[in-house]
């Protein structure tokens, strides 16, 4: 886990220390050696967060063993003692490192490497040969790696301050912009919220050179997953399983002490039974779980969750003031829109890691995405049933109904409402406000999305949407800048792409079984975890953002905000209805806050890296 930076093309005498101030930059990415190196067309920098191999012989810029290859990577290959085994035959290693064997793997295997590593990655190969760039992203994004072209030079870097840094002029993105107030979609395609700054997108890798430029390939497609595994409950369920407990036990390969996120979904408490099941859990673990002050509380469900297997967990407070002093170096480090509250409390249980002497931490992210465990993916199964008179619809509704508290009628207006909307949250509610947007602002979005899958599944173009496109990838990006804000690598096990690949091939309905979401993963953990936490609704609401952005300190910042002359300026907002529109929330008017959310972030954005000089580094959230 690491930072990477450089500069490939037309190299100039003054590159070389561009480069360091990049790697400066980045430095909370990898506070273990900071390395910059020159070769024929290129400058590659490398901040190390050493986590495998922690001998400097595994630092990079790593050369082959023939040293026309050199790369610069940030991330981990779980399944590199695997790969190291069918590769040693071919290439001499000399370190006991994942790097050295993702490099070794594109020497011998070439681009069909991607496919066989289990893990997290963005990385570059530079051939000193050929002067010729490979820039290569994971499935889902969970490593960032973005990148600025040039007419002679393309510069890259695991964040996009690094690039300001290097000279690129910080310009906004009026259409992304447009896109994620109007359809509250971002980190959905290559842009950025900056202009002339672009991002590899997930399960992509791409080429660049001099005489060639800049060229996208395309190497995961979860599309030709759906349909494919035919087979029965019960093998369902036992495959399932293994898979869970496979990845699980990959991820904690690690020569540095491992802790665990844990909050009171049946996410992490999976991570956890999963952990336990595969033979890796033990009294040393950490978990750390966060609470909201004075508010909603998940307490007894990660005390159920952590108290089967024996451990207990340590709990780290969230304030209103926490969250008030959070925004402006959140914003520094996330480069993008803020995902909401829970995003800004991890921040704080990542410093308390810091504190604890943790250097990696894991997250039970992914199951709702793959398995279908949000309310309104339930609403499309449902309402997808009704449209086409399926014969176990009323089956399907009667259980529906039974499993969120509703009636009949309600279940069928909830799920017929869903094929209807276009944008709604996970809870099924409206976030957006266009019409509190200037009508010359609103028409930068044209209204199409960035993606369209179409697999014959309502469903499953949902999911490969979330897991690829507008959930996941966002996420990740949130994830990855507020763990690696405090130097720690946070893993993801449940995004493995064997085994989403797996539960995207399942038919629709093996996901409700008995009306539950997410029923696969509940079958699977029957006798592995606590028999209530197993089998509870998802909870919706797990922050307390709306009742928050109503009261005090949230209050008086935001009138702040919507009443200061920079947010007026902007011209993106009609002010005189913003003004209302919050008067009216703070009433209790309306369900959803994100529109709220979204004044914040975009405000705040502008003033860091618009307003502001933002290559001046901010100090850490919590000390």
């Amino acid at each position: 886990m690491c930072g990477i930076a450089g500069i490939v093309g037309k190299i100039n005498p003054r590159d070389r220390s561009v480069v360091e101030s990049m790697n400066a930059i980045q430095s909370h990415r990898g506070p273990d050696m900071d390395k910059v190196c020159e070769f024929d067309g290129a400058v590659l920098g490398h901040r190390r967060l050493s986590i495998i191999d922690l001998d400097d012989r595994a630092s990079q810029p790593m050369e082959s063993s023939d040293g026309r290859y050199v790369i610069v990577f940030n991330g981990e290959i779980y399944n590199y003692k695997e790969l190291k085994s069918d590769l040693k035959k071919q290439y001499e290693f000399k370190t006991e490192s994942d790097t050295e064997v993702l490099l070794a793997a594109y020497i011998i295997w070439g681009k069909e490497c991607f496919l066989k590593f289990i893990g997290m990655f963005a990385f570059c190969i530079y051939d000193t040969r050929k002067q010729e760039t490979l820039l290569a992203r994971d499935f889902f994004g969970q490593k960032p790696l973005f990148f600025h072209e040039d007419n002679d030079c393309l510069i890259f870097a695991s964040e996009i301050k690094a690039i300001l840094t290097a000279g690129v002029e910080s310009i906004p993105n009026y259409e992304t912009w447009s896109r994620y107030l109007v359809s509250a979609s971002y980190d959905d395609d290559d842009s950025t919220f900056f202009k002339s700054i672009s991002q590899l997108l997930p399960g992509e890798y791409a080429t660049w050179d001099m005489n060639n430029g800049f060229y996208r390939h395309k190497y995961f497609n979860l599309s030709k997953a759906v349909g494919r595994n035919w087979v029965g409950t019960g093998e369902a369920v036992l495959a399932t399983r293994e898979l869970l407990g496979n990845s699980a036990r990959l991820h904690m390969r690690s020569d540095v002490p491992v802790g665990l996120a844990l909050s009171g979904g049946l996410d992490s408490s999976t991570l956890l039974a999963c952990l336990d099941y595969a033979g890796e859990l033990n009294e040393k673990l950490e978990c750390l779980s966060f609470e909201f002050e004075d508010s909603i509380s998940e307490a007894s469900w990660i005390e159920a969750a952590t108290s089967y297997h024996g451990l207990q967990s340590t709990f780290e407070v969230f304030t209103r003031e926490d969250f008030v002093n959070d925004i402006k170096p959140l914003m520094w480090h996330l480069e993008a829109p803020i995902g909401g509250l829970a995003n800004c409390a991890l921040a704080k249980l990542m410093s308390r890691a810091s504190q604890m002497g943790l250097k990696v931490i894991q997250d039970g992210t992914g199951l709702d995405e793959a398995f279908a465990g949000y309310r309104n993916h339930h609403n499309l199964f449902l309402g997808s049933m009704i449209a086409k008179n399926d014969a176990s619809a009323k089956k399907y509704l009667n259980e529906f109904a039974d499993f969120w508290s509703v009636t009949t009628n309600e279940a069928e207006r909830l799920a017929m409402d869903e094929l209807e909307n276009t944008v709604t949250s996970i809870d099924g509610t409206i976030p957006v406000r266009v019409d509190l947007l200037n009508a010359d602002f609103k028409s930068k979005y044209n209204g199409e999305m960035h993606k369209n899958y179409s697999t014959g599944s309502k469903l499953y173009d949902q999911l490969i949407d979330y897991l690829q496109t507008r959930k996941i990838p966002r996420n990740t990006r949130m994830k990855d800048r507020v763990s690696m804000a405090y130097s720690i690598e946070l893993r993801l096990p449940f995004l493995e792409h064997n085994l989403i690949d797996y539960a995207l091939g399942l038919p629709e309905h093996y996901h409700f079984l008995y009306g539950r979401t997410k029923s696969i993963i509940r079958e699977a953990m029957k006798g592995y975890m606590d028999e209530d936490v197993r089998i509870a609704p998802k909870r919706s609401i797990q922050a307390p953002q709306g009742e928050w952005l109503r009261g005090a300190p949230m209050r008086d910042y935001i009138k702040g905000l919507i009443n200061s002359e920079s947010f007026g300026d902007r011209g993106v907002f009609d002010i005189k209805r913003v003004k209302n529109a919050y008067r009216e929330f703070c009433t209790g008017m309306y369900e959803n806050s994100f529109f709220v959310w979204q004044w914040i972030n975009l405000e705040e954005w502008f003033r860091t890296f618009i307003d502001s000089d933002s290559t001046k580094e901010i100090s850490p959230l919590y000390n």
